[in-house]
């Protein structure tokens, strides 16, 4: 059907529902389109300050108690193995086989989430970000609204990850350490490539019962070295984490000390 047909005819009706709202649009009538699409917004305005923000303030409590759940079962006391066991048990039972490397908190989301793997992906994400931005319980719902939703926290977490390069250089930094050995003989160096040196190479190597290392074979792969290095990162992080929790112990025994003292004194 042309334009010119279309202009030929006196009225052409657009129905809009709104709620019981009907609105006949005629062709060329503005004053009726803006008013369709005023009452539009305002609907759109209305389910977000309302049935939108309840949904996913329902959605932030769901969330908030998978994260409790986990800082529960995180850990190796007895008491959070015994949890963690009963929850690997209660997941088996419903069919679900986690694979070891699977993290926990994918396991307690994709248990209450279920088969969408992509949004199990995304809410797990964003709770072990705010795991690892040490977010209280209490806070999550807080800690997600303020990033502007779930999802979100999962884009601008990605956004911000530090690229291969980056974790290498900072694992090249953690090599400006005192020496643990020192070790030299022409076999080493005839091995060695002093072109593809950049900054650290691997030697691996077998322990005898001796309690000697025997080094075996000098590798300088690229991926290798750089992925070495990487974890080295990881492991300087857990080390300073163990410190960390090793320190608050060491205070808080104290201050549990001081108050006995002094409640003996008293």
């Amino acid at each position: 059907m042309s334009t010119e047909v279309l202009e030929k005819k006196e009225v052409k009706e657009i129905t809009t529902s709104i709620g019981n709202l009907s609105i006949k649009v005629t062709d060329g009538a503005r004053t009726s389109i803006s008013k369709a699409f005023d009452l539009l917004i305002k609907d759109r305005e209305d389910w977000q300050s309302n049935e939108y923000l309840a949904s996913y303030t329902r959605l932030y409590g769901i969330c908030q108690n998978c994260y409790a759940i986990y800082q529960e079962m995180k850990g190796v006391t007895g008491e959070k193995l015994a949890l963690k066991r009963a929850f690997n048990s209660y997941a088996s039972d419903m069919g679900l086989n986690f694979k070891e490397s699977t993290h926990l908190m994918v396991k307690i989301v994709r248990v209450v989430f279920g088969d969408n793997l992509r949004r199990v992906s995304t809410y797990a994400r964003a709770l072990r970000i705010a795991d690892d931005e040490k977010t209280s319980v209490i806070d999550i719902p807080k800690f997600f609204q303020d990033a502007g939703g779930i999802e979100e926290v999962r884009r601008k977490s990605k956004s911000n990850k530090k690229s291969k390069s980056d974790k290498k250089d900072k694992g090249l930094e953690l090599m400006k350490v005192k020496s643990l050995a020192e070790v030299q003989s022409d076999a080493l160096n005839g091995n060695f490539d002093e072109g593809a040196y950049e900054g650290a190479v691997v030697l691996l190597s077998t322990r005898e019962s001796d309690g000697s290392f025997q080094i075996k074979h000098v590798i300088q792969n690229g991926a290798i070295i750089t992925n070495s290095l990487i974890h080295l990162v990881s492991l300087h992080k857990e080390e300073l984490e163990k410190e960390k929790v090793e320190e608050q112990a060491a205070n808080d025994e104290v201050s549990r000390d001081e108050a006995i003292k002094q409640a003996v004194n008293a």
